[in-house]
């Protein structure tokens, strides 16, 4: 049986034909990539799933013969760095922020697709079975990447804030994939190009590297007082502050720049048509165990 997956849930759609006498499934991906994309399903029957430009294929192929056939043949062989990766996927959230957009988001970009890992018998799967692993892919494995290795700074550097431990993901994050090329975004097609180089927008700093983290030489902190400065200059009432102090009576100063001038790892300039020099600060740390001498560079982005 061929179904075309709108539900994101295809190991249904396997587990209700088994049920029924099925042989075989394949899943046709709904949505068109700028990459033909498939996701891996854990299906409790011989099952593949197909990219939508591979679909296409078949749908041709159904319609243009009057008893169509189909056979499946499994491998067991591993293809090593085929094809470029890392690569944001097509579903990743994406830029500017809604709320405060002089913050760049997202901040990083981790392993979220296809992953494989260890699942709990308490949270059974869509078709009732309870296993060790699944195959998942989102935010609910990238998260867990991250946070995996904000935990192991955080076991190296006891004393490090959380803003520290988010700086040190963040300045050594990489922005070239597995080719020596620039990240590539598989976001929805663009008629005009066959798939393009991803922004910050959608990368935020890059893709995490977990060993350079461990040692970024800077950081940019930030603490309590940091977080009051830029909510008073997004205009928080007082009632508002005490939710994060208790003990604050009111907004006394804020940041010189905007919500912009936040120690954050990145900056977002905002231009407008009264302006077009903006004034930004930035401190860092040294964290480094060794002397070290760094050089400031910059490239103007494309407009």
């Amino acid at each position: 049986m061929v179904c075309m997956d709108d539900t994101r849930i295809p190991d249904l759609y396997g587990f209700h034909l088994q049920k029924v006498g099925g042989a075989g499934i394949v899943v046709v991906e709904n949505v068109e990539w700028t990459r033909d994309s498939t996701s891996a399903c854990p299906f409790t029957l011989p099952g593949l799933t197909l990219g939508f430009d591979s679909g296409e294929r078949l749908r041709a192929y159904m319609a243009a013969e009057s008893n169509p056939m189909a056979s499946f043949s499994f491998s067991s062989k591993t293809i090593v760095q085929d094809n470029q990766a890392p690569m944001v996927a097509g579903f990743s959230s994406r830029g500017p922020n809604p709320i405060v957009p002089e913050l760049l988001k997202p901040d990083i970009i981790a392993p979220g697709v296809n992953i494989l890992a260890a699942w709990s018998r308490d949270a059974p799967l869509d078709d009732g079975r309870r296993v060790d692993y699944n195959i998942v892919s989102g935010t609910s494995m990238a998260t867990p990447h991250v946070a995996g290795i904000a935990a192991l700074i955080k076991k190296k550097y006891p004393s490090w804030t959380p803003a520290m431990i988010r700086s040190a993901m963040m300045t050594t994050a990489g922005t070239l994939d597995n080719k020596g090329h620039d990240i590539l975004d598989n976001g929805a097609t663009n008629a005009s190009v066959s798939i393009m180089v991803a922004t910050p927008l959608a990368t935020g700093a890059g893709h995490i590297r977990p060993n350079l983290a461990l040692d970024p030489g800077l950081v940019y902190d930030a603490g309590e007082r940091d977080y009051i400065d830029f909510m008073c200059t997004l205009n928080y009432t007082a009632q508002q502050l005490r939710l994060f102090m208790p003990d604050f009576v009111k907004c006394t100063r804020t940041l010189p720049g905007g919500p912009a001038d936040l120690n954050y790892p990145s900056f977002v300039v905002i231009f407008d048509n009264h302006t077009n020099v903006r004034t930004l600060t930035r401190t860092v740390t040294v964290v480094s165990e060794n002397p070290e001498t760094y050089s400031v560079t910059y490239a103007m982005p494309s407009v």
